[in-house]
């Protein structure tokens, strides 16, 4: 199947716009309280792409629902409080 194909699959709202199929919660349940979690180990964790488990991650950040670290300028660490 082709990314065309798989388009279309994908459930639209009212306004055209695609449905968001990962959800925030998803992500929370899968770190642990106070564990220090890569972006790509939740993805690997929920079997996301790792830019849109980025996104997902960077919300719940802006949120105040999950702490967000940059230790260096390309890596982030992400942290569910306890």
């Amino acid at each position: 199947m082709n990314m065309a194909e798989n388009d279309r699959e994908r459930e639209r709202n009212e306004g055209g716009e695609y449905v968001q199929e990962r959800k925030p919660e998803d992500a929370l349940a899968a770190m642990d309280p106070g564990e220090p979690y890569m972006t790509s180990e939740v993805a690997n964790a929920l079997d996301w792409p790792r830019r849109s488990t980025y996104t997902v991650l960077d919300h719940l950040a802006e949120d105040g629902k999950i702490r967000k670290k940059k230790p260096e300028a390309r890596r982030v660490i992400w942290i569910r409080p306890e």
